[in-house]
């Protein structure tokens, strides 16, 4: 059985502790052993609600709880410690997105991760919808030919600009590109293959949030280019009206040479209207209730099902697998440092104008 770790119990950190504790009571592979939170509300609310030990920091979680590996669900300007730490203690770890917000961070902990021959797994849940994989399906088929261009939207309603990503004040971090755009970056980077990414443009705008005093980007419009000749353009804002049927738009299409796809990851075929929700249309592929074989109701859907990855490359490790047979099959560290490099270009060409070459970087 292999004993867990959660740190950070945020709004996604949840996330987590709900789908790690789940896969212990129904799989019974794992042991949550603990969690390290900041806060120490949050901490004893979390405690008295899970019935598990919350530490002050992921240090005391470390020494104390003596986990096998960790899910690391901190601020993004934090991840580079804790992962730090956590390789330093050979402890596989999964970290969500972005793997970092800073170049040289990432290639340091790819670089630790090489080093020590440990699992170091970036949470890109968008890689687990199953209508994403079906498109990445079709074009490694060859079915929409040679990639030429796409587009990606996600946008967010405004509460999302104003109470979440608002208050993050750390450099960039409180912008869509990051909170968002992140997300569909991976995506089509995945779903073409993994081409290297070459030139970087943006345009950030801000005027709504900024007249309300928070100083971000409303939105950031981005394009970038790879190597395989295709140009991909990314969409993100946080200013939708909070009366949206949903928190968020988001959807894909990519055009090739011999057709195109597109996928409206909002409008899955439900809908509907009720008084205590309202309008609605629930994403059902990101998470829908089911029944287990007694008739309990679990949770399943691509949230649940990329962090359980993670568990099932823990198992295949523990059961005498090689890290190197697990090579391609995992949003490895060095797919998440590009994934930074375009991140960290776009902030920067949002600021300046400039087209950035980011191959080199």
């Amino acid at each position: 059985m292999i004993k867990i770790g959660i740190i950070g119990i945020g709004i996604y950190g949840r996330v987590h502790l709900d789908a790690l504790c789940q896969r212990e009571r129904y799989a019974g592979d794992i042991k949550v052993v603990g969690f390290a939170e900041i806060n120490e509300k949050r901490r004893a609310e979390i405690e008295a609600e899970y019935g598990l030990k919350g530490y002050p920091d992921h240090l005391a979680l470390l020494e104390e709880a003596g986990p096998d590996a960790v899910t690391v669900v901190t601020p993004d300007h934090l991840h580079f410690k804790v992962v730090m730490d956590c390789l330093d203690k050979n402890l596989p770890v999964l970290v969500e997105k972005p793997f970092t917000t800073d170049i040289d961070q990432a290639k340091e902990l790819a670089r630790k991760a090489r080093e020590k021959n440990i699992l170091l797994q970036v949470d890109f849940h968008k890689r687990f919808d199953p209508y994403h994989i079906d498109l990445k399906l079709r074009i490694q088929e060859g079915e929409l030919g040679r990639i030429e261009y796409g587009y990606c939207w996600m946008e967010d309603v405004l509460k999302v600009g104003t109470t979440m990503i608002g208050k993050k004040t750390w450099e960039d971090q409180g912008s869509p590109a990051w909170f968002l755009g992140i997300h569909m970056i991976d995506l089509s980077y995945w779903l073409m293959g993994l081409p290297q990414p070459v030139t970087v443009h943006a345009n950030g705008f801000k005027g709504k949030l900024q007249s309300m005093g928070i100083d971000i980007y409303d939105s950031v419009k981005s394009e970038v280019s790879y190597a395989n000749g295709a140009v991909i353009t990314y969409d993100t804002s946080v200013i939708l009206p909070d009366s949206h049927e949903s928190i968020v738009r988001q959807g894909i299409k990519l055009v090739g040479t011999e057709g195109f796809m597109e996928i409206n990851s909002q409008y899955r075929g439900a809908r509907g209207c009720s008084t205590a929700k309202g309008m609605e249309t629930p994403n059902l592929g990101m998470m829908y209730r089911n029944f287990n074989k007694s008739g309990e109701t679990i949770k399943q859907g691509y949230l649940n099902e990329s962090i359980y990855d993670f568990i099932e490359n823990l198992s295949f490790l523990e059961n005498g697998g090689a890290l190197s047979e697990l090579e391609g099959r995992y949003a490895s560290p060095e797919q998440g440092i590009e994934t930074t490099k375009i991140g960290v270009a776009i902030h920067k060409s949002a600021k300046t104008g400039e087209i950035y070459n980011i191959t080199k970087w």
